[in-house]
């Protein structure tokens, strides 16, 4: 394949056209600090944001940071999409907000704060991350795949540890291939027959949290960055909607679509 360079640009003027008027995307993790990035994105491109979280609370805090953005419609919902009964969390959603027309999952968890070896890593922090990193995922793609139409999309977004060493955080890297493999492999199986599929595998991004940590650079991408290209592929416009495996490492390197040699 092909590794074809896009700079993807934080514009300091107002965003394109709201080209996602009249469409409701659904963000899974929206409350997090990369998902309130793409949800003030996709608010500002005009969509309908149906924004899943499982604490009340920091959906509370998403609506406030976002409070005034528009033309697009915030609507939190405080559901937890790792509920083992998919089915009956499906139905909820459909129930409430009807059939979407495009989705984007950014949830994960990076594990123990402290850098762990391998062979150091217990059993019951194996178990949570691989709960909360993998199952989750999973169960998330069981619940959203089928509320899309043939013609929408789903955007999942993965780390680029699904692909390198991660040495004193390996859980985190193979949660991340595993999610990788799962749709590569979901995309495979649909074959034009679902939405369209597009995993996103991301470099180090900018957010609020990071920032007040100082861990910050202007040359990573944003959350922003992040939604504008989502959107881009949800309404189906743009050079990349045919590229179902696509890497956003960093601003300088836009997307590709192989990692560079």
């Amino acid at each position: 394949m092909s590794s074809r360079p896009a700079p993807v640009e934080e514009p300091e003027d107002p965003l394109d056209e709201p080209f996602l008027l009249g469409r409701t995307v659904l963000v899974v993790g929206a409350s997090g600090g990369i998902g309130e990035g793409i949800t003030r994105a996709l608010l500002e491109l005009g969509a309908t944001v149906v924004a899943a979280g499982r604490s009340e609370a920091r959906l509370n805090r998403l609506a406030d940071y976002t409070d005034g953005i528009g033309p697009g419609v915030l609507h939190p919902h405080a559901v937890d999409l790792s509920d083992p009964d998919s089915a009956a969390v499906r139905t909820r959603l459909a129930d409430r907000h009807g059939k979407f027309d495009g989705a984007v999952l950014t949830i994960g968890n990076w594990g123990p704060p402290e850098p762990t070896p391998l062979l150091d890593v217990s059993d019951a922090v194996w178990d949570a991350m691989i709960a909360d990193n993998l199952t989750s995922h999973f169960r998330a793609l069981r619940v959203v795949t089928p509320l899309l139409p043939v013609d929408g999309a789903l955007v999942h977004l993965t780390g680029l540890s699904a692909e390198i060493a991660f040495p004193g955080a390996a859980l985190v890297g193979a949660t991340n291939a595993a999610k990788k493999s799962l749709l590569r492999t979901l995309t495979a199986e649909l074959d034009g027959a679902g939405p369209r599929i597009y995993e996103l595998v991301i470099g180090r991004i900018r957010t609020r949290p990071r920032a007040a940590l100082g861990v910050d650079s202007p040359a990573w991408l944003s959350g922003a960055d992040l939604g504008r290209h989502a959107a881009e592929l949800i309404a189906h416009r743009g050079p990349w909607t045919a590229e179902p495996l696509q890497y956003l490492l960093d601003r300088a390197s836009g997307v590709l679509t192989a990692l560079p040699q």
